[in-house]
């Protein structure tokens, strides 16, 4: 016994999951991209700009001039920290868009493996 639209059901499953499919691959390879570029490979040149900015400091001779440095580099680390906050915001919702998307495509396919063993 065939169930209604279970043909039609199943040729919209053979072009839905593979664009799914599709999308979460390009996502993941975002979201590898993006986290990619977190990584410190070159970890002497950050020590170099670390030593720099000491340097900086112990240069300085007039405690307003310190003051006003340190007050440039609080505001730009802040800046700093508000362009992680924003892109963890979209990696989490990447994830979560992933998540959804392994979901329907598990349970696709599970429900598609059912109505083929019932023909």
């Amino acid at each position: 016994m065939e169930l209604p639209y279970s043909h039609k059901t199943n040729s919209v499953m053979k072009f839905f999951r593979p664009c799914l499919l599709f999308i979460s691959i390009i996502l993941f390879g975002w979201l590898l991209m993006s986290n990619i570029n977190l990584i410190n490979v070159a970890a002497s040149l950050s020590e170099y700009e670390i030593n720099s900015q000491v340097e900086k400091v112990n240069s300085f001779s007039e405690i307003n001039s310190l003051k006003e440095f340190a007050i440039e580099r609080i505001n730009y680390i802040e800046v700093i920290r508000q362009r992680f906050s924003n892109n963890a915001t979209i990696r989490i919702a990447v994830i979560v868009v992933l998540v959804l998307i392994q979901i329907v495509l598990y349970t696709t396919k599970v429900s598609h493996s059912k109505t083929l063993s019932k023909l």
